[in-house]
């Protein structure tokens, strides 16, 4: 399941690479979408793209050069707790100096209408999702 996953990264990854460049030479305008600048847009999808080739490139080759002790190691429930552990102490902090980033922008003129709701649903998606799967552990448990 997570091979597959992975390689679906690289090939999306690729298609965007491939649409940016595209993108490039033939102009974005050809989308027919108003975006205040049209020079970034080829640039912002190839980047996407390459951040998910690069993410699924070397995630797979993680997975196939880890030796059987590490193996054992990442299935370790002390090492999975930690890990758990981590990842819940940095969404804590990421919560709330998203939301201090938020305001500070806001304050000092940075930040646009259109932007700043966009970010605000990302955030408040975020946190229904973090209490979503607070329920569903809590019901497991």
């Amino acid at each position: 399941m997570r091979n597959n996953l992975l390689w679906s990264l690289i090939i999306v990854g690729v298609l965007l690479t491939l649409s940016g460049i595209i993108l490039g030479v033939v102009g974005a305008e050809v989308l027919n979408i108003p975006f205040v600048r049209m020079d970034l847009v080829p640039m912002a999808v190839g980047y996407c793209g390459v951040l998910l080739f690069a993410i699924g490139v070397s995630a797979i080759t993680h997975e196939k050069h880890k030796t059987k002790k590490q193996h054992i190691e990442e299935n370790d429930e002390r090492n999975i707790i930690i890990s758990q552990n981590a990842k819940s102490k940095a969404f804590d902090l990421m919560t709330i100096l998203f939301s201090f980033g938020l305001i500070a922008l806001t304050m000092f003129g940075y930040m646009n209408k259109v932007s700043f709701f966009t970010l605000i649903g990302i955030f408040l998606i975020c946190q229904v999702y973090w209490g979503y799967q607070f329920l569903k552990n809590t019901k497991r448990m």
